[in-house]
């Protein structure tokens, strides 16, 4: 009997330690539950997509190596939340609720909308269910000061000249061939510097709402993806196509699901209404201008997709935040030991003082390197000549994610760690002005340090130190900028 008991007792805590003890006040204060939750299974690891190992050895195309990834994942949460589905059915009928429930593949992780207490309590019954909680919330990292627009730039932008972005030009690689991705407010696709590289087809995802075509509420996305690849001087690699998902709201936030979702997206495009997708138009670089909103170093909820994207050889770039001068200050997921973090310098190299320093968790280099960030000209979603100077991370970050498209346009067969390896061995270093600042230990008179990182970043010299670069065929036309 008192074995029974005790056993009893023991699986009604087990079920009460899967709701997050927030929630559980949440509803024992309310006696509701909130509109959205998330339900956690097992994460998504490289071991989880290892099981992609032995399809991808067989095929030759990259749109193939990546369905199969994309399939190990769906495959692998279809089996882990069998269960938790069958309960939310079984519960909607007999508890007559009506329950959304959405799976997110890349995360491995339930959305769940109107569930009631009873059916949470089911689902912690489940096996596989390791937690259920609140979504975590993202949010941009907003310019740190912002100049009124103006009209079309007349020359190339300083931060793209000073990343040497048009002597690559000059030898014929602008970034044909190469799919920008990004995950922001969205985009103006009618912009004068952004309508001619639109990427139409899956190429816009809006996880909160329906809209076909690229829309912008807030204008940050249009100035990112306007640094990355817009013509008119304003963007690094102006031939290259671009996509969008909108992972952040007009008011600045970014939901986690909403985040996951575009995560997704950009492994495995799909069409506005979330059908049809094709891994084959998956883009090969993807800006993230955004970090966690409660400044939770190294969050769990990015690593799977991000995980993906590296097992895609999709390459993730995010801004490393704009809290400086302090040291530690980076936003997660740049924090990540697996993504290229990027700090913002001044036209003079200077450091600019908003820059967030590192290290990161574990005495990780942070930002691994820097880009120009101080009152850069881009595009914004005020009209389709509007342009603005605004100064972040966030303007640095697409700097990196353009010269990476123009390194994959000198050589389509480039990795990760080549890019990483080339852009941080020619970064620039001796014009840069040191700050006396010394963070995780790091002198930053040397380099790599947590300031800096390695250096700004010169695409030029970077292609030339890339092992064998392509060589363009040969072209009468200049670059759309």
């Amino acid at each position: 009997m008192f074995t029974r008991v005790a056993l009893a007792t023991a699986a009604l805590a087990l079920v009460s330690a899967k709701i997050s003890p927030k929630l559980s006040r949440e509803i024992e204060l309310t006696g509701s539950v909130p509109s959205i939750l998330v339900v956690e299974f097992a994460p998504i690891t490289d071991d989880v997509l290892s099981a992609a190992d032995a399809k991808i050895e067989s095929v030759s195309t990259r749109g193939a190596k990546i369905e199969a990834i994309y399939d190990t994942l769906v495959d692998y949460a279809s089996r882990q939340q069998a269960g938790a589905l069958d309960i939310i059915a079984q519960a909607s009928h007999e508890l007559k609720v009506i329950v959304s429930a959405k799976t997110l593949a890349v995360a491995n992780i339930l959305v769940l909308e109107g569930a009631t207490p009873a059916l949470l309590d089911r689902l912690a019954t489940d096996a596989n269910v390791q937690a259920i909680r609140h979504q975590y919330n993202g949010k941009l990292v907003a310019p740190h000061t912002a100049a009124s627009e103006g009209s079309a730039p007349a020359a190339t932008e300083w931060g793209v000249n000073k990343i040497a972005a048009p002597s690559l030009w000059e030898k014929g690689f602008t970034g044909k061939g190469v799919v920008v991705g990004g995950i922001d407010t969205g985009v103006l696709y009618t912009h004068e510097a952004l309508k001619g590289n639109w990427r139409s087809e899956n190429g816009f995802f809006q996880p909160v709402g329906n809209s076909q075509f690229p829309v912008d509420g807030h204008g940050h996305g249009s100035h990112t993806m306007g640094t990355s690849v817009g013509a008119g001087g304003i963007g690094v690699a102006p031939d290259a196509k671009w996509i969008a998902c909108q992972g952040c709201l007009p008011d600045g936030s970014c939901p986690e699901v909403v985040l996951v979702a575009c995560a997704q997206y950009m492994l495995c495009p799909h069409d506005y209404q979330g059908k049809n997708p094709k891994c084959e138009l998956a883009p090969h670089v993807i800006n993230n201008s955004w970090g966690d909103d409660n400044e939770i170093p190294d969050v769990p909820y990015y690593k799977g997709p991000v995980a993906a994207w590296r097992k895609a050889g999709i390459i993730p770039v995010f801004a490393n935040a704009n809290s400086g001068p302090k040291c530690g200050t980076v936003l997660s997921p740049g924090d990540y030991p697996n993504v290229i973090g990027v700090g913002a310098t001044t036209s003079t190299d200077a450091l600019a003082g908003f820059s967030s320093r590192g290290p990161g968790p574990k005495n990780v280099l942070k930002p691994d390197v820097s880009a120009p960030g101080q009152s850069v000209r881009s595009a914004t979603a005020a009209g389709n000549s509007s342009y603005a100077s605004w100064s972040g991370t966030s303007m640095a970050t697409p700097h990196v994610v353009g010269a990476v498209a123009l390194l994959i346009s000198s050589k389509p067969t480039i990795t990760y760690d080549e890019i990483y390896a080339a852009l941080t061995k020619t970064a620039e270093t001796s014009t840069l002005t040191p700050t006396n600042q010394t963070c995780g230990g790091l002198d930053d008179s040397k380099y790599p340090n947590n300031n800096y990182g390695y250096g700004r970043i010169n695409v030029f010299k970077a292609a030339s130190a890339t092992p064998s670069p392509s060589t363009p065929s040969p072209t009468t036309t200049k670059p759309s900028c």
